[in-house]
């Protein structure tokens, strides 16, 4: 029960996870300084994969183009990320990804909320979908982080959750140390789209936890379009 709860937290207080002192807003998990620093990604950034612009460009322009971009790298139509992978926002993703807590969704739900209100987005007309999980991972992990960010950010914009149409049939080892082109080999046959007939001239946002290469949110995109999605979007709580 939540009074329980708030009575426990009010004598064994739990850490900030962002600079370990004690919590004093109303994130479950992060203090309300540690909320106030995530690094936001605000335009100007890439009109097509959404990477900061100072990453690439000293005076980027509004709607520019990265390299990658102008090489027609990528299969989706276009992507976002949340924050930069650093510093708050990475060790708010580790602990509800690896540390297997499900519950700090309550904490990324505000920092969602912020952002799309700075960024004036609400990926009107598109369909939620999710990279999934293989079912080891699954099993071993518990639950799917990327499910849980779909979810809540379907509801978040009030779209429709795409459910039971996309699978991971390769167990794929870890992206982590691989090249981008290494990613991009390592996640080759790695999707499989299930139920066509639910994706078939659907416009889809697919929603991961972090984009470093793009090389998994690009496969899932080939797919899906693949199997006759008119439109692929993406989005990340998170760009490395």
């Amino acid at each position: 029960m939540v009074w329980i709860r708030k009575f426990f937290d009010v004598l064994f207080p739990r850490p900030c996870i962002g600079c370990g002192g004690r919590r004093l807003d109303d994130g479950e998990f992060l203090c309300g300084l540690c909320h106030d620093h995530v690094p936001f990604i605000l335009p100007p950034f890439c009109a097509t994969c959404g990477q900061p612009g100072e990453m690439e460009y000293e005076y980027p322009t509004e709607d520019f183009e990265c390299g990658l971009c102008r090489k027609n790298t990528y299969r989706f139509d276009r992507a976002r990320s949340l924050g930069v992978y650093g510093s708050v926002l990475k060790e708010l993703v580790h602990f509800f990804k690896y540390q297997s807590h499900p519950g700090a969704i309550g904490d990324i739900t505000l920092l969602i909320e912020q952002n799309l209100k700075e960024i004036g987005e609400t990926y009107s007309g598109l369909e939620i979908i999710w990279v999934p999980l293989h079912r080891r991972k699954l099993k071993e992990r518990g639950f799917d982080q990327s499910y849980v960010l779909a979810d809540r950010l379907a509801r978040l914009c009030c779209l429709p959750l795409v459910e039971g149409s996309l699978c991971r049939v390769r167990d794929t080892p870890p992206q982590a140390r691989k090249t981008r082109a290494e990613r991009m080999e390592n996640v080759k046959g790695a999707f499989e789209v299930t139920c066509p007939e639910r994706i078939a001239g659907r416009r889809l946002l697919v929603v991961d936890d972090v984009f470093t290469t793009g090389a998994t949110v690009n496969e899932v995109a080939k797919v899906l379009k693949r199997a006759g999605a008119d439109r692929v979007e993406v989005f990340t709580l998170a760009r490395a």
